[in-house]
């Protein structure tokens, strides 16, 4: 099957497609002059459902549906994401410039929009931060170059994690940067608290891939400037970055648009004769004159540290779409690369040079796709070989070779032959599939970064142990308590579904993409008992059990990411909404229906909390004006649902639907998107009139609401969680120490007599606070600050705090008496800190 690399594809369709996933020529046509998210969305699942259908409906283990699957699990990521970000003529937009101008938004917030934001506490992490399996993608590592123990991982979504004693435990330092998402990491040699990273998403996606920038940070990683921009004003996705070991204020950046040099530090850039679509780059070891890098199909030398290159020749190189380098300094002057082509979905080769890059040796090859079995002796599903693709060579011994794929593979011979190290599934051999790095110390020790985090080993990789501890990298979906001990369970991106138990540890708890999750609390049905529970993961669901969880699945069904309900009078009556339509069961997931009338039902499903008999449904928003539709009926076997008018022209997602629990009419909805004016909509008439609450808020999209029972509303949006109390027309933001990542799930409940908000994010695991409350008479602050905080309390704030500095960290504080600044108050330069005293429900700006 002929394939090809996203990149191309982009530049057609203006469209984000991730790296691994690989297009056949009957699907490229397809979407040749396709533009718009619904278009390309509906195109590529009709395209694969057709492929479905031609393989026998009980052959669930063949080896193509396999594959057919796994693309639709990358497919189905990439729109579960990209239409948050997708504007009202129905483009996806660049995710981080969307955030970054959000959080320039909090910044300007008109003072008539200002009010009273009363936030007790900061927010809490709660995990996961130690799981047994799997945590969160790590993308790429770096060492210290002089602290022996010291190391630090680059998350996509979560940031820079740093490590004092050799993996095994880790601390965040990037937290409340503008972009989370880290491709390269720089470190000075002479000078290590000056540091840099490339934010993006090196195997992302083209939409939540795309770079904002280097930020440069000169206090350890404290504190974080943005440097000046890349040359020319396209887009790009960021791959690496190197500082000269020899020359500090010298960098190298590799990018989806080529290679960009600085030689002040980042104050300044220029471009270099390279400019197609760069991989992977690396410096000759004790020669930063020398200077590797390759791309798609091609390798590159220079001789002057990275201001020309040339190309080098290397035969049996065609057809690579992504190429990977290592380099030892057991021997400087050789290179190896780890070539692969998306479109034979197989390996091209290894090749090595002995002559520092001049030319090659082709080592190895199978067109079977040895390096990317998924476990020992057992058939490959795929390769994925542009999103798993990384090699490096022992420090040691250079005959010591490494690669990773799904899983890592070893050679003891320098290449020529081969063995499986890791296995695919959990047991003795068993790492987290998709490897991203692979760095050696020079005492040899071993570090693997792969989607679930980071595995160390000591005797090159025979035997990994998983070093999690404080990665708090999870990106979930959905969460929810899953019984009355409070203990938490969550639906994740490639690592399951995370269960925290009462220890405080997490385990995960099956494999794939978890996502959403439902227990009959009492609190939600009339005779829930917390006992019965169910799941979904990828096309699947699943019903808690006592010795195995039964698969309750629809029947035929090959749709992604269901969303799932519950009746508040009857624990087995429920409901899962798929693209196709929204299905009943009355037996616990026994026997599904598919609702008479049914329309699509996937991102939101809501039941009210007095009577069975009315649903609200989100689907699909494809035309103006629709996407949400009621069904208010007693027959669940017989029924067509009347469509509501939306208070809003905008082809904008709901994401999500709350129903206050004493009125079914009075329903709140969130909307995802980059329409600015329409994020928060509330009817108190069960649709016939809706008013537009979006009011204050920043134009970022919104991917869950929440009321409480004041009838304040919470949502949480992109860059963090904004608070509406009732009767006013502002949003508050509520988002004190909270990085701003995607939110993505609010509950809120009791702990003991203290009201707690729990929210789950997209990049950055679970975090609590108290709800809102009113404002306090005296308040006294110590410590560093960092982040975006709002303090406040109604007579005295005094304050001997030390606020942050650079981006991301904007505090104020206000109170109606007097703010006192003790002895040791600093606000560091780049910080934005301002004061008021127009008391508790002021107005500030």
């Amino acid at each position: 099957m002929i394939k090809i690399f996203f990149n191309i594809l982009f530049l057609a369709l203006q469209f984000s497609i991730i790296a691994q996933i690989q297009i056949g020529i009957e699907l490229q046509n397809i979407l040749t002059d396709k533009t718009k998210f619904h278009d390309i969305k509906n195109s590529v699942l009709d395209h694969y459902e057709q492929k479905l259908a031609l393989i026998n409906a009980g052959d669930s283990i063949s080896i193509e549906r396999k594959k057919i699957m796994r693309q639709l699990k990358h497919w189905n990521r990439q729109f579960w994401i990209d239409e948050y970000y997708t504007n009202d003529q129905g483009i996806v937009q660049n995710k981080s410039q969307v955030d970054l101008t959000g959080i320039n938004e909090l910044r300007r917030l008109p003072s008539e929009n200002e009010g009273s934001r009363s936030q007790p506490l900061d927010w809490f992490l709660q995990g996961p931060i130690t799981s047994n399996n799997g945590i969160g993608r790590i993308d790429v590592l770096a060492l210290h170059p002089t602290g022996l123990n010291t190391l630090f991982a680059g998350s996509p979504h979560g940031g820079l994690f740093k490590s004092f004693n050799n993996g095994e435990s880790w601390q965040s330092i990037s937290s409340y940067l503008p972009s989370l998402g880290v491709a390269g990491i720089g470190i000075n040699p002479i000078n290590p608290n000056i540091m840099y990273i490339l934010s993006g998403d090196k195997n992302g996606s083209a939409n939540a891939a795309l770079s904002n920038g280097v930020f440069k940070s000169q206090d350890g990683g404290l504190s974080w400037f943005k440097c000046a921009a890349l040359p020319g004003t396209q887009s790009y996705t960021s791959r690496d970055l190197l500082i000269n070991p020899s020359d500090p204020e010298k960098l190298l950046v590799a990018t989806s648009r080529g290679i960009f040099y600085s030689w002040d530090g980042g104050i300044s850039w220029g471009n270099n004769n390279v400019t197609n679509n760069i991989w992977d780059i690396a410096y000759k070891p004790g020669n930063s004159n020398i200077v590797y890098a390759a791309g798609n199909n091609i390798f590159y030398k220079s001789a002057d540290g990275g201001l020309t290159f040339s190309v080098v020749t290397v035969v049996d190189l065609a057809p690579s779409t992504r190429v990977s380098i290592g380099v030892t300094p057991a021997n400087p002057s050789k290179v190896a690369l780890l070539a692969g082509s998306a479109t034979l979905d197989a390996l091209v080769g290894v090749f090595i040079s002995l002559n520092s890059g001049e030319t090659f040796v082709k080592t190895y090859s199978d067109t079977l796709n040895d390096l990317f079995y998924n476990y020992i002796g057992t058939d490959s599903q795929t390769g994925q070989i542009n999103h798993n693709n990384c090699i490096s060579i022992s420090s040691i011994d250079e005959n010591i070779i490494l690669v990773g794929g799904l899983c890592i593979w070893k050679s003891f011979d320098g290449g020529y032959s081969w063995g499986q190290e890791t296995a695919y599934w959990p047991g003795d051999d068993y790492v987290h599939p998709d490897q991203h790095d692979i760095i050696y110390k020079p005492d040899g020790t071993l570090f693997i970064a792969n989607d679930g985090g980071v595995y160390k080993s000591n005797n090159n990789a025979v035997v990994c142990y998983f070093k999690s501890n404080g990665l708090s990298t999870s990106q979930f979906y959905h969460f929810e308590r899953k019984n009355n001990d409070n203990s938490i369970w969550g639906g994740t991106q490639d690592n399951g579904i995370q269960e925290h138990g009462t220890n405080g540890n997490y385990s995960m708890y099956q494999t794939g993409d978890g996502f959403d999750m439902m227990t009959d609390h009492a609190y939600n049905v009339a005779d829930g008992e917390s006992n019965d529970q169910y799941y979904t993961i990828n096309d699947h669901i699943y019903k808690y059990g006592f010795l195995y969880d039964p698969n309750i699945s629809v029947p035929g069904n090959i749709s992604f990411f269901g969303n799932l309900a519950m009746s508040p009078l009857f624990e087995a009556h429920i409901w899962v909404g798929y693209r196709q339509g929204l299905y009943f069961s009355s037996n616990g997931g026994n026997n599904w229906t598919i609702v008479a009338g049914s329309y699509p039902a996937n991102w939101a499903v809501s039941t009210t909390r007095n009577s069975e008999n009315i649903v609200y449904v989100s689907g699909e928003n494809t035309t103006f004006g629709g996407g949400i539709r009621k069904y208010d009926a007693g027959n669940w076997f017989d029924m067509t649902p009347s469509l509501i008018a939306l208070g809003y022209n905008s082809i904008n997602k709901i994401s999500d639907i709350d129903v206050h629990p004493d009125n079914d009419n009075k329903v709140y909805i969130s909307t995802g998107g980059t329409t600015a004016g329409s994020k928060v909509f509330y009817t108190a008439n069960g649709g016939i009139s809706w008013q537009n609450w979006t009011f204050n808020l920043p134009n970022v999209p919104i991917f869950c609401i929440k009321r409480d029972d004041n009838d304040g509303v919470y949502v949480g949006t992109s860059i963090g969680v904004f608070y509406k109390r009732n009767n006013v027309n502002h949003w508050e933001p509520f988002s004190n120490s909270l990085p701003p990542a995607p939110v993505t799930e609010i509950e809120l409940w009791m702990e003991g007599n203290v009201p707690e908000i729990w929210v789950s994010t997209f990049g950055r695991g679970i975090w609590f606070t108290r709800q809102y409350e009113t404002c306090v008479s005296t308040l006294s602050l110590t410590g560093d600050l960092y982040g975006h905080h709002y303090k406040e309390a109604s007579t005295i704030l005094t304050s001997s705090q030390i606020l942050g500095i650079g981006e991301g960290n904007i505090i104020k504080y206000n109170t109606g008496g007097k703010i006192v600044l003790q002895n040791g108050f600093r606000a560091r330069a780049g910080t934005k800190f301002k004061t008021y005293t127009t008391g508790c429900g002021g107005v500030v700006d």
